[in-house]
């Protein structure tokens, strides 16, 4: 009897070592959150990066983005145009580069390609 105890012990103590050891992302490594939802997430451990919207599976390959609350901007791979996503009302309008730097709702919003910006986020915190 005493043997069983020190073996379901030994059982209980290995698998609590177990589930402590493993670190929980719900996101995966290859995604990160921005805010409200909206994630980058790196295409195949390659140098892609996808905009991604709440609660879809797709998204929008993207070589710069920038944010500053509650805006996020993103311009898409080949694209003159830029994504400007209003974090707070789930809204996404297309504008012009030059809409970007002349508004003042973007133009103080610092841009930079998404190699620089992917560092910068969090595994586990989102921006705000």
């Amino acid at each position: 009897m005493p043997s069983l105890v020190i073996l379901r012990c030994a059982i209980l103590v290995s698998t609590s070592l177990l589930v402590a050891s493993c670190e929980f992302d719900p996101f995966g490594p290859d995604q990160r959150e921005l805010a409200g939802g909206y994630r980058l997430k790196r295409a195949d451990n390659s140098n892609e990066f996808a905009l991604t919207i709440p609660y879809q599976a797709g998204g929008l390959i993207v070589d710069e983005i920038g944010w500053r609350q509650p805006f996020i901007i993103a311009r898409a791979s080949g694209s003159d145009s830029w994504q400007v996503i209003n974090t707070d009302r789930a809204q996404r309008i297309a504008i012009t580069d030059e809409q970007r730097k002349t508004d003042p709702s973007y133009q103080s919003i610092p841009v930079e390609s998404v190699e620089k910006a992917w560092p910068k986020l969090g595994r586990h915190k989102r921006l705000w």
